[in-house]
């Protein structure tokens, strides 16, 4: 239920404020909805991973790969070290790894906080 709270409600979020609402929500979430550390965490990671490929992907079939060429264009010089790999797996990888980060700890860190009050 977490997973499905987090994702639904950072979706209609983001449309309308900045992309970091997702860790209050998540955090709130985690504190009133969590049963487990663990389960608070892959339910925020989860749910943001989700999430955010999912628009990644509409975004970029909807513009026929034109934003991640741009993407790519733009970062083409900082990731050097990424040689071999294209950069639409590198760009879904690090969005997917922040997001994970991000809503992953803040529903911990609810969780904890509730844990702590109790």
């Amino acid at each position: 239920m977490p997973y499905i709270i987090i994702l639904v409600v950072s979706a209609i979020a983001q449309l309308f404020l900045p992309w970091w609402v997702i860790a209050p929500i998540a955090f709130l979430v985690g504190m009133m909805k969590s049963k487990s550390a663990g389960g608070s965490f892959f339910a925020g990671a989860g749910a943001i991973i989700t999430l955010w490929i999912a628009y990644a992907l509409y975004l970029n079939i909807s513009s026929d790969g034109l934003m991640l060429d741009r993407i790519g264009g733009l970062f083409s010089e900082s990731l050097k070290f990424l040689k071999n790999i294209p950069y639409e797996v590198s760009f879904f990888t690090i969005m997917a790894l922040i997001g994970a980060l991000v809503g992953g700890f803040s529903a911990l860190a609810g969780y904890q906080f509730k844990q702590l009050v109790k």
